[in-house]
């Protein structure tokens, strides 16, 4: 590719040289070069005239598509034009072109005798187009020549062998510029018949020196027209001969053995004229001679009839010089015989070879360096300069080979010697770990300055001003530190203190903080850091401290009356207490009259959230208003609230004790009526087998029965060993504790039977500080799983009751409770292995409620996960069995329900049965959807009550699909008599994912499902007291911060958001912003 772009440039000049009359504007005349012409070029030009009254020659043209040894000709005659001009910066101010030969004259290419032998050259001839090629490229180091004779050096006579020796070549000195030179000449012209005078020199040793020399001749000619009078033989030519040999021969001479080497012309001849002007004609020629291989050689001249003086002769050879380049030094290399040689280079001193690239240089026949080849490069902490690596100087350094130079060290740091490769930080400043040594060093920022707050009720607004010194950085950040601080004592916030946009990492001067509490104090302190903090002693970095007292924040407002009793007499009323974080004492005044009597008033002060108005009128509406009591004071009456007494009881049978015997007549003839079909039920079950879904599932014959309760033993140790298998305690370990279940410790173990391999296993523990009530609910759970068998419920492996602790071991579930495996692999699941998860779960439920058995606590908590994502129902603490009627109902005697996964008819009358189970299960399902999220966020029992009540269901979770969101619904229809039976459940489940694209279309979000909370913001449209709490209503509370920063901080503020001011914003999902807009036009609505 370099030879073809030097094709390019060549062209270039050529042109642009003809277009400028001969003249290349803006270029510079440099000094004269060999240069590499194209084989398929023809250079073509007018004859070089140089001086005054010189000739013109004909054109000359070079084919340069012809022969090597044509064209080397013409190089060696350019050389000899470059010597002769010396190493000026000019071209030559006078040349004369050379005259045409006579006819008759020898050719001056060498004889096919003679093959590989170089050419000679001479003379001043040379084409225009090539000199001026020549003379725009740069300079370059000539070759060093070692010279093995030269007779114009002589101090005395030569001694060479002429032949015949009478005759032709005689020796002579001539004085020049007060110089002998000792010189041969023949002149014998004027005799008759054919000239043959030979001069031979003595032998010249070469030794072991080059193979290919080099001779150069200085000679004149006479013109032979210059003579007067006849003239018998005359040329202007003589030939050049040589011979090896291994040692001198003596006064051989044996002209067969020569071999010509070229026929040599004169390009200037000298006449009569110049004779009496005294002028010499000097010609030069240069010729080389290839491949020798014997120690040394003679040269001979053949003169046939010129009159020919041969001023002195030189023989050399030529040497590459010792060189530097490219940071290696290249030693002083003999020039081959033909091509270039490769000549490693040594790094100077504090250089090192480029790694894959080691120096090499190619020392040409003509002994010039070319083709350079790798290089070197100076070792980190030095430069290069003139050919040389010095160390870098005080205050500069060089880190990395890739720098050219020493670099000068980046502010705040410091060289203190010679040679470094890198700069230290001064004192104070630092480097952080991340930069470069091309870096400046930077320090710590100052404190913020100017630390201001404003409060309103509990929510609080920070704002600072920047450090007056940032350290030179960019990368300022803040952290804000809360203290709650009681007498003299400050401890850390709790985590309800919520930081908007975060407490650390800010990187404006200004945070928001929520969640204070009332009647307290803080103090928050403000701290600077940029990308150096901590890497040294620094000046403190934090702003004085700021002390806040948040009093009584906001009014404590009372909602949600509830009428528990009432009779002719007396009204029983409660309400919902007032959410209250500190340990402030709440007192509430109730004010209560007759309806239209509101002069006429009662006030009663209450330490509880419930009052009792006795002496009351019967059938009469009374009117009943309440309000707290802080240490600061009462807050604002509630509305007004009416209430009626009942009518007086007359003595004769009202209308609700005639609907309680009807009830009563109705209730006992169902209960025979579901008798009878109990009866024919079971006989029919003794005859079916229900499909559970699984394959390989096999279930034993005492298992179509319905559950057997402990209720029927006395001792329940009994009942455990005819469902269980006691374990010998030698082949459990228990190993680590993972959890703490109600009766005890949870262990992760293993357990190894006779015959059987190791198994990891579950291992649940009794506590040593049982109650009897705990004994025995442990020894029915356990008895209740013992009597299952099932792929989608946990396995009983066995109990320990012999031995204390007791025991329950049960299969080991690798990836423990569904909720929160769920929350740690949050959106990695498609929803066809979301729905597989269901169906998991449905299929398990199915075998309970075909066994007759509610669980009654179904929830994602109470679901274990194994390595394959099967699903199993766990957790048989609470479930209770049914009862053999028609409706299969189990009342509880008391105790805790779980509100949020609990049907609304089990909450309201404690009534379990298979339907309630179905209700949780669609909680399940959208624990599920959710990736884990707790159903009703953070509403209260109480709340999530009303809700219910008032026909509100849960919203989709985020990119639900449809189909399974209306399976929820379903789920949580208000009359347990519409909602799906378990086996219709997993039915549908398995055909969702059998035909996956019913699960594509997302569900639509409809406001007229979101769970309303009460409303403290005394709009009526607008159900919620802040964007976070609507938010997490519709499940958008991602975007919590997105409105913040926006600026949005009060309800009123979102009425008019439209779908590209959210996308601005950051909510990017189109179906993220069509449920915050449906949302919205529900509250315009």
């Amino acid at each position: 590719m370099a030879r073809a772009a030097q094709e390019v440039a060549i062209g270039s000049l050529l042109r642009e040289w003809s277009k400028g009359g001969g003249r290349l504007p803006g270029k510079r005349w440099l000094p004269l070069r060999w240069v590499y012409l194209p084989a398929r070029w023809e250079v073509c030009d007018q004859p070089l005239r140089t001086g005054k009254g010189s000739k013109a020659s004909p054109p000359t043209r070079l084919d340069l598509s012809s022969p090597p040894w044509a064209r080397r000709a013409l190089v060696q005659r350019a050389r000899r034009a470059r010597e002769a001009a010396g190493e000026a910066h000019a071209l030559p101010a006078a040349a004369r072109a050379r005259r045409p030969e006579p006819a008759g004259a020898a050719s001056r290419a060498p004889s096919p005798a003679s093959p590989g032998l170089s050419t000679c050259s001479g003379g001043m001839e040379l084409s225009l187009g090539l000199l001026l090629l020549w003379a725009l490229l740069p300079p370059e180091a000539h070759g060093k020549e070692v010279d093995l004779l030269d007779t114009s050096t002589a101090q005395g006579e030569l001694g060479w062998l002429p032949d015949p020796p009478e005759v032709g070549w005689s020796e002579v000195q001539q004085m020049i510029n007060g110089t002998p030179i000792y010189m041969y000449q023949d002149c014998s012209v004027l005799s008759e018949g054919d000239t043959d005078h030979w001069l031979r020199t003595n032998w010249i040793y070469r030794g072991e020196a080059a193979s290919r020399i080099y001779v150069e001749l200085k000679f004149t000619v006479r013109d032979c027209k210059s003579f007067k009078g006849e003239v018998v033989t005359c040329k202007e030519t003589f030939n050049l001969y040589y011979m090896e040999s291994e040692q001198d021969v003596g006064i051989q001479f044996r002209r067969p053995l020569f071999t010509k080497l070229n026929t040599v012309a004169a390009d200037r001849s000298f006449t009569s004229r110049d004779i009496e002007s005294g002028a010499m004609q000097l010609n030069t020629e240069v010729c080389s001679i290839g491949k020798l291989s014997r120690r040394g050689f003679y040269l001979a001249f053949q003169n046939s009839g010129a009159c020919v003086a041969m001023v002195s002769v030189r023989v050399y050879y030529k040497t590459c010089p010792e060189a530097v380049r490219g940071l290696a030094r290249f030693p002083e290399t003999l020039a081959g015989s033909e091509g270039l040689t490769e000549v490693p280079g040594v790094c100077v001193e504090y250089a090192a070879e480029e790694v894959g690239s080691p120096p090499r240089m190619h020392c040409s026949t003509d002994g010039e360096w070319l083709v350079p080849v790798g290089r070197c490069l100076c070792a980190v902490g030095f430069e290069e300069v003139d050919g040389s690596c010095v160390a870098c100087q005080r205050g500069f350094y060089r880190h990395s080979l890739d720098a050219k130079r020493c670099l000068k060290c980046p502010p705040n740091s410091l060289s203190n010697e010679s040679g470094a490769t890198s700069c230290s930080c001064n004192a104070g400043f630092y480097r952080a770990p991340s930069e470069g040594q091309n870096i400046a060093c930077t320090r710590p920022p100052s404190a913020p300055r100017n630390v201001s707050f404003s409060l309103i009720g509990t929510q609080l607004s920070l704002w600072w001003q920047p450090p007056s010194d940032h350290g030179g950085r960019k990368d300022l950040t803040y952290t804000v530190f809360c203290q709650r601080c009681h007498l003299l004592s400050c401890e850390p916030c709790e985590a309800g203190v919520v930081f908007s946009p975060s407490a650390s990492g800010l990187t404006k001067p200004a945070v928001d903080v929520d969640g204070l509490e009332a009647y307290t104090n803080y103090t928050f302190t403000v701290e600077a850091h940029n990308g150096v903090s901590g890497m040294g002693p620094a000046p403190q970095r934090t702003a004085p401290a700021v002390w806040v007292s948040v009093g009584h924040a906001a009014p404590v407002t009372v909602s949600q009356f509830i009428l528990t009793q009432r009779d002719d007499s007396s009204l029983s009323v409660s309400w919902l207490a007032p959410r209250q974080r500190s340990r402030t004492s709440v007192e509430y005044e109730v004010m209560f009259f007759e309806k239209g009597e509101e002069a006429r008033y009662t006030v009663k002060h209450l330490l509880e959230p419930n009052v009792t108005l006795r002496d009351l009128q019967p059938d009469t509406a009374y009117l009943l208003r309440v309000r707290s009591i802080t240490p600061l004071g009462p807050g604002p009456y509630s509305a007004e609230q009416e209430f009626r007494t009942l009518p007086p009881d007359t003595g004769a049978l009202s209308g609700g004790v005639i609907v309680s015997i009807i009830f009563g007549v109705l209730l006992f003839i169902g209960l025979i009526l579901g008798f009878v079909m109990f009866r024919r039920k079971r006989a029919r079950w003794r005859h079916a087998r229900p499909d559970y879904n699984t394959s390989g599932f096999e279930r034993e014959k005492v298992w179509l029965k319905p559950y057997v309760d402990l209720q029927p033993y006395d001792d329940p140790s009994r009942g455990v060993l005819e469902f269980t298998k006691e374990l010998d305690v030698s082949c459990v370990t228990m190993e680590n504790v993972i959890g703490e279940g109600e009766f005890g410790e949870v262990y992760r173990g293993s357990l190894r039977l006779p015959g059987k391999e190791r198994i990891v296993v579950a291992i649940k523990t009794l506590k040593s500080t049982y109650s009897d009530s705990q004994w025995w609910n442990f020894l029915r759970e356990a008895t209740i799983m013992g009597q299952f068998n099932h792929p989608n419920i946990v396995r009983l492996e066995g109990v320990v009751t012999k031995r204390r602790p007791m025991m329950i071991i049960t299969e080991y579930m690798e990836n423990g409770a569904l909720d929160t495996f769920l929350r740690e692999n949050e959106e990695k699941f498609s929803p066809v292995q979301l729905v597989s998860m269901l169906q998991g779960i449905a299929s398990g439920m199915t075998y309970l409620s075909e066994h007759n058995y509610v669980h009654r606590d179904l929830a994602a908590r109470n679901i274990l996960v194994t390595r394959s994502l099967q699903c199993k129902v766990s957790d048989f603490g609470l479930s209770r069995i049914l009862e053999n009627d028609a409706e299969g109902t189990y009342e509880t005697k008391g105790g805790k329900i779980p509100i949020r996964w609990t049907a609304p008819e089990a909450i309201a009358h404690r009534i379990f049965t298979s339907a309630s189970d179905v209700w949780s299960f669609g909680i399940v399902m959208w624990e599920v959807l959710s990736f884990g999220d707790k159903p009703y966020g953070h509403m209260t029992n109480q709340e999530v009550m009303k809700s219910l009540e008032d026909g509100y269901r849960l919203p989709p979770p985020v990119d639900c699909p449809s189909i399974l969101y209306e399976l929820m619904k379903n789920c949580w229809s208000h009359d347990r008599m519409r909602r799906p039976h378990f086996q219709e459940i997993r039915a549908q489940l398995q055909h969702f994912i059998s035909s996956p694209q019913l699960l594509r279309p997302v569900a639509d979000f409809d406001p007229r499902v979101t769970l309303r909370l009460p409303s403290c913001s005394g709009s009526d449209g607008i159900p919620y007291r802040s964007i976070p709490e609507w938010l997490e209503s519709i499940r958008m509370k991602r975007y919590i911060s997105n409105f913040r920063t926006a600026g949005l901080d009060t309800m009123e503020s979102i009425l008019e958001l439209t779908a590209e001011d959210l996308k601005q914003m950051g909510v990017s999902l189109p179906g993220h912003q069509k449920r915050i807009l449906c949302s919205i036009q529900g509250f315009k609505e």
